[in-house]
């Protein structure tokens, strides 16, 4: 675990919850929201379990987290979070855009996403936002978003059917990965790793790794050069 609850920045203010496993990511984030009046108590978490535990021991107005995590990804901690307590906003800060992950993310609850590339003035918008029950979406991802809605006139991404878990199980079949090097990665048992891989492909209506690369390529989720 990184860290419990912080010391205060400043009197009252929103309490706020950074969640990365690089170290010189959370730094920065940490000064940016210093700089702004609005908030008042920042803590850091380097991993999603390590995000549930700090959650549980102070409750928090904000949570700022990357989805790329060890262990428990930003997903599925965002979605516990969440169950846990709805009230809770949450703002995902990545580097890598994906339109699959955003829309099922969205769907579940979270309220805005920002790049890492963006300024302090961008962040402060975004917690404005996401705070007066607004959501936000920094412009190069509303614009893959549109493009994504747009591109071929296709209904929505099946994709969008899979939970949080399924989901990255599916992006790492995509990247070549057994199901025991994903059971590894993830710790969780190869049976249940094989029980999330079929309901996928049952919502997907697909029967093999073949058809999902398929099916992936049709919805811009993979390339030939992946």
């Amino acid at each position: 675990m990184t860290s419990g609850p912080g010391a205060p920045v400043g009197a009252g203010g929103l309490s706020v919850l950074v969640v990365d496993d690089h170290v010189l990511v959370r730094a920065g984030m940490r000064r940016l929201l210093e700089e702004d009046a609005a908030i008042g108590r920042v803590d850091e978490a380097s991993s999603g379990e390590d995000a549930l535990d700090i959650a549980a021991a102070g409750r928090h107005d904000l949570v700022l987290m990357d989805i790329t995590l060890p262990g428990m990804n930003g997903l599925e901690a965002a979605e516990r979070l969440l169950k846990r307590d709805p009230a809770v906003r949450i703002v995902m800060v990545t580097g890598r855009v994906e339109a699959g992950p955003i829309r099922a993310l969205l769907n579940a609850g979270v309220r805005g996403y920002l790049t890492k590339g963006s300024s302090s003035e961008e962040m402060s918008s975004a917690i404005r936002c996401v705070m007066n029950g607004e959501r936000y979406l920094s412009q190069d991802i509303a614009r893959l978003m549109a493009m994504d809605t747009l591109d071929g006139g296709e209904a929505a991404s099946p994709f969008e059917r899979l939970t949080a878990r399924e989901q990255e199980i599916v992006h790492m079949l995509l990247r070549g990965q057994r199901n025991r090097q994903i059971s590894a990665t993830l710790h969780i048992s190869e049976k249940t790793v094989s029980t999330h891989r079929v309901r996928a492909f049952e919502k997907l209506d697909i029967g093999t790794t073949a058809e999902l690369v398929r099916l992936a390529m049709r919805f811009g989720l993979w390339h030939d050069d992946d």
